[in-house]
């Protein structure tokens, strides 16, 4: 294995950056969506660890078949796409039932276009998920313009973040598997998940601005 093979797998570990804040906010909150938010992303990046470990450990350290690795991709896929629409609802502050719903129809929409080989599921699902990331940010452009006057500083982190992500994920899909997708795609690791702790973290801070918690010992104490 490889430094940029262990590189690859490794910079899955900036996906505690938004967990951290998941839990947080969970603590601190007691906000369900955060709960449910941290399960996708330990079942999203258990996924990627799968998919990944298959060409980036070395032979006699391979635990995945080929059989099994059609399906690490599968989920992988899924998986990433999934997380990167709900994160967009959970940053806009898209409130209970309403981001479970969203997610859940947007979702099958993306598993539907991974299990149809013949199409081309990146160019499809990259329209897909920017325009149904557009509508919601029309329909929270509230949220967007809180965020750019009360916290400029994580709004400008969360663009650049988000930029050099998308940057990145360009780069390393225009190869595949050599030196070049090792590199830009374990950096898409670190940007994009620091993407979501940025909006993550927007979330919260905006939340406790807004709908302050007065009494969190009452609130620790009741469960």
């Amino acid at each position: 294995m490889t430094y940029n093979d262990h590189w690859l797998l490794t910079t899955h570990a900036a996906a505690l950056f938004p967990m951290g804040v998941f839990l947080w906010s969970w603590k601190r909150r007691k906000d369900t969506a955060s709960i449910y938010m941290l399960i996708k992303f330990i079942y999203g990046v258990t996924y990627s660890l799968l998919y990944h470990s298959h060409h980036s450990l070395p032979e006699d350290q391979i635990f995945t078949t080929d059989y099994d690795y059609d399906n690490w991709a599968l989920l992988d896929g899924y998986a990433s796409s999934s997380l990167i629409f709900t994160t967009v609802l959970y940053g806009l502050r898209v409130r209970e039932p309403q981001i479970y719903i969203t997610s859940f129809a947007v979702e099958n929409i993306v598993l539907i276009v991974y299990l149809w080989e013949n199409l081309k599921h990146d160019v499809i699902l990259t329209w897909y998920l920017s325009i149904c990331s557009f509508v919601v940010v029309i329909i929270k452009w509230r949220t967007v313009w809180r965020y750019l006057l009360r916290f400029k500083i994580l709004s400008f982190l969360f663009s650049v973040c988000g930029i050099i992500a998308i940057i990145m994920y360009a780069i390393a899909s225009q190869n595949w598997y050599n030196a070049a997708y090792m590199k830009y795609h374990s950096l898409w690791h670190c940007f994009v998940f620091s993407t979501a702790g940025f909006a993550s973290l927007l979330r919260y801070k905006l939340d406790e601005q807004l709908y302050p918690i007065m009494n969190r010992r009452s609130q620790l104490d009741s469960i």
